[in-house]
């Protein structure tokens, strides 16, 4: 609204600025000739001018500026305001993720884990007052209980970080987490992960991994495709992702979608780039640019 009511204002300074330049021309140049041409004869009609040209130039030069300004004012905070609406956006919605995630975990630490907990005690008392074979038959119950435990705290030990990505460095991750969502074989998936020179820092590791993460999951979600291709590659002092499928793609400009916002985000705070090329029917290509060093906070 600010930037509405200056660019109006500046427009109405613009048209007054041209109409005095005009009134100067038409009214004070022919006067100002005539009094000339006391002194200087006939060459007062081009002093007058060459007085009012100068003067006419400056107006029309602020007038182009102001212009000039206010319009790049506007831009600005039409910008500025798009931005404060992706980041009330964003924090939104981290925290209705951080809530779902939360009641997720919770759920499963009480349906699945504390009933297996719960299972196991109930099998071990009753272990008393059995012959041999009963015995065999509640430790072999309980033995399977607990591996169904084990399995299940090693997938929510996965859903909150993957530990390949600790233990075995990013390509490695990277490597297991497409084998795991495209393992049924739709869409075919295609990996191009070159070695990389050195360990990236944690920090690095761990946006490329989500941001990775993300764009597949949108792949499996919305695009339809048939093929997608993930590349991770070295440029230099920074990485290359790359995702790209040939699904049916979609319009940016209409897109409401927090992944986008999200992934834009985690590339930006270590001081990387993300840009996306897609248009509808033509498929996507997500490319994040991020380097191997995560900027020291001031």
């Amino acid at each position: 609204m600010r930037a509405r009511l200056r660019g109006r204002s500046g427009f109405l300074l613009c048209v007054a600025m041209a109409a005095l330049a005009m009134a100067w021309m038409v009214l004070v140049a022919p006067g100002l000739a005539l009094e000339l041409r006391r002194w200087f004869g006939d060459a007062a009609h081009w002093i007058a001018n060459a007085l009012s040209l100068p003067i006419v130039a400056v107006m029309l030069f602020l007038m182009l500026r102001r212009t000039c300004s206010d319009a790049r004012e506007e831009e600005l905070a039409m910008h500025l305001q798009r931005q404060q609406q992706d980041l009330h956006a964003l924090a939104g919605h981290l925290i209705e993720v951080q809530e779902k995630e939360r009641r997720t975990l919770s759920r499963e630490l009480h349906d699945d884990i504390g009933q297996a907990i719960s299972a196991i005690k109930m099998s071990a008392t009753s272990l008393d007052g059995e012959d041999d074979a009963g015995r065999r038959e509640i430790v072999e119950e309980i033995v399977g209980i607990s591996d169904q435990t084990i399995a299940k705290l090693r997938d929510i030990s996965i859903l909150l970080r993957p530990p390949q990505l600790d233990a075995l460095g990013l390509v490695a991750a990277l490597r297991w987490q497409c084998e795991r969502l495209f393992r049924g074989g739709q869409p075919a998936l295609e990996l191009d992960l070159a070695p990389l020179p050195e360990r990236p820092d944690p920090a690095v590791e761990l946006a490329t991994f989500r941001i990775a993460q993300e764009a597949l999951t949108n792949v499996l979600r919305h695009s339809g495709a048939s093929h997608v291709t993930v590349m991770l590659a070295p440029r230099g002092d920074q990485l290359l992702l790359t995702v790209i499928d040939d699904g049916r793609g979609f319009d940016p400009a209409r897109s409401s979608g927090l992944g986008l916002i999200t992934m834009r985000e985690r590339a930006q705070q270590i001081g990387g780039t993300f840009d996306i090329e897609t248009v509808p029917g033509a498929g996507t290509c997500v490319r994040a640019c991020l380097p191997l060093r995560a900027p020291t906070a001031p």
